[in-house]
């Protein structure tokens, strides 16, 4: 089976690289410390092994019949791989409340490396003798100046020669081209670029994140460390839980961190500590910041999403109105966001209420990942029942079950086009990646798919479009990151990596791609005058 994300207990994300069942996390009413390392990244020779990837066995195997368009772009109709995932995790949730024990999820196994996980151990309520505590009940910004001991670490940041590809090697991306970056001690899950500089964040299983520094010319740049740590036995240790998920805040001052530990933390682009923020019973799924930057929201393992003041750290308000763990959530506005679970639904909810003010109702398996359109008008969803619907606030049903894919969709974007973007002009579409190793893009107005993108042959874990929505980048676990024009749908640069790849996403001038991979690599592609 291939190296898993630990993202989300669903087709959207998978599993992590450790239990989550250990008794030294710290507990759900404490918080957790932070600690930072400074390092300059030395040369050397490129020497990275690679993690094989195992077939995936499905228990959906039929296919979906496509509703596509007749002129529907096909590259390479019979390169999907066929790699699916199974369903056998079992895990156990913690309530929402009380943090006991109060059923038995049914969660897949890109959540878990363990056949069984007993989630309600991960943030017991009251720490027993020699478990792990944190050092403080809040960290605030008013905390932020402590640092851990600062260490130098001879890391690898070096151009380096991907795997030869069966590719057209007029559109396969040089050595030159791409800077890898080393560090991380195993798989690294994901990766974004600060809005309004080249810095490049990465999280990874070894329970850190990480700050590279790519504005310079060079192949040596400089990374932070960001030790997610614990207090155990009155010292300071990793908290060895993975890294979900990061988002910068809109200015790129914060960078925003979720952890399998339960606690989202926020830091500083010097690598400092600002906040922890411990709420959550049992880990953190999802996170994301609201465009005023005033907010963060999480979803978690414990059926519940957070809205949480950046200023202060503390919860403002949590939403229980799951029955099953929260994979995704997505802001609409400032105040208003929607979140979706393994229960199949989709919760559109607005700080101040108690109770949804729209509940979307569909889907026939989890739902992996949502995600807004530019205008807050539209909702993607997509899931596990190989279906991408489209929702809008205005009718209870679907204005669109899109299905053509024969996999799971396991995440889904939306092009920075169309009206309210900086791109007016452009046609808004959307883009999904599945399971079946393939990409489409879509026409949301027509309701048809526009291009099926098919040079993969494994599983397609991310997808991204350029700034100006020209360009879409994907990665899969077939090592390679293909870049694609949205017009054509032809493949127009290709590199392949040194192991599967978990994310990609592109700067903010749409000049450079990053990627990570499960091999714990990240590398950086210079697309310019290709």
């Amino acid at each position: 089976m291939p190296e898993e994300k630990p993202y989300k207990p669903a087709a959207v994300k998978p599993k992590p690289a450790k239990s989550c069942a250990d008794s030294s996390s710290a507990a759900a009413s404490s918080t957790t410390a932070g600690g930072l390392v400074k390092s300059d990244v030395k040369p050397e020779n490129n020497g990275s092994g690679t993690i094989n990837s195992n077939e995936r066995t499905s228990g959906t195997s039929a296919a979906v019949t496509a509703n596509a368009d007749p002129k529907e772009t096909d590259n390479n109709a019979n390169s999907a791989a066929g790699n699916s995932k199974s369903s056998a995790t079992s895990v156990i949730a913690a309530n929402s409340t009380s943090g006991l024990i109060s059923d038995s999820t049914t969660l897949d196994n890109k959540k878990a490396k363990t056949t069984e996980e007993t989630v309600a151990s991960v943030m017991p309520n009251t720490p027993s003798t020699g478990s792990s505590t944190a050092s403080n009940t809040c960290i605030t910004s008013g905390n932020s100046d402590v640092m851990s001991q600062i260490q130098i670490n001879n890391n690898t940041a070096t151009p380096a020669a991907g795997e030869p590809m069966d590719i057209d090697q007029s559109i396969e991306i040089p050595a030159s081209k791409a800077t890898v970056l080393r560090g991380h001690e195993t798989e690294v899950f994901i990766c974004a670029w600060n809005p309004s500089r080249d810095l490049l964040a990465s999280g990874s299983g070894d329970s850190t994140a990480r700050i590279w520094d790519m504005s310079d010319a060079t192949t040596s740049p400089n990374q932070l460390v960001l030790r997610h740590c614990i207090q155990k036995g009155g010292a300071e240790v990793p908290s060895n839980k993975d890294v979900t998920s990061l988002d910068w805040n809109c200015d790129g001052t914060l960078l925003a961190t979720g952890s399998y530990d339960g606690y989202a933390r926020i830091w500083k682009t010097d690598g400092r500590l600002a906040s922890t923020l411990g709420q959550h019973k049992g880990p953190i799924f999802a996170l994301k910041w609201n465009k005023r930057g005033n907010f963060i929201l999480s979803a978690g393992v414990d059926k519940t999403t957070i809205i949480w003041d950046a200023s202060t750290g503390q919860c403002t308000q949590q939403f229980s109105f799951h029955n099953a763990p929260a994979l995704d959530v997505d802001w609409q506005t400032n105040v208003s966001f929607a979140s979706c679970s393994t229960d199949q639904r989709i919760h559109v909810c607005r700080l101040g209420s108690d109770v949804p003010i729209k509940t979307f109702k569909g889907h026939t398996n989890e739902v992996n990942a949502i995600k807004w359109c530019p205008q807050g008008h539209l909702l993607a969803s997509c899931s596990d029942d190989m279906t991408l619907k489209i929702w809008t606030m205005k009718q209870d049903k679907c204005c669109h079950d899109l299905q053509a894919h024969s996999r799971e969709i396991y995440t889904i974007k939306w092009s920075p086009t169309g009206p309210g973007t900086q791109n007016p002009n452009t046609n808004l579409i959307l883009a999904s990646a599945s399971f079946d190793s393939t990409v489409r893009l879509w026409d949301v107005d027509r309701g048809s798919c526009i291009h099926t993108l098919t040079k993969h042959t494994e599983p397609v874990y991310s997808v991204a479009f350029s700034p100006d929505g020209k360009y879409l980048a994907s990665g899969s676990f077939d090592k390679c990151v293909h870049i694609w024009s949205t017009q054509s749908g032809q493949l127009v640069h290709s590199y392949k990596g040194t192991g599967g790849i978990f994310e990609v996403c592109w700067n903010s001038k749409g000049t450079k791609v990053g990627a990570s991979a499960a091999d714990g690599s990240v590398f950086v592609l210079d697309v310019r005058k290709m």
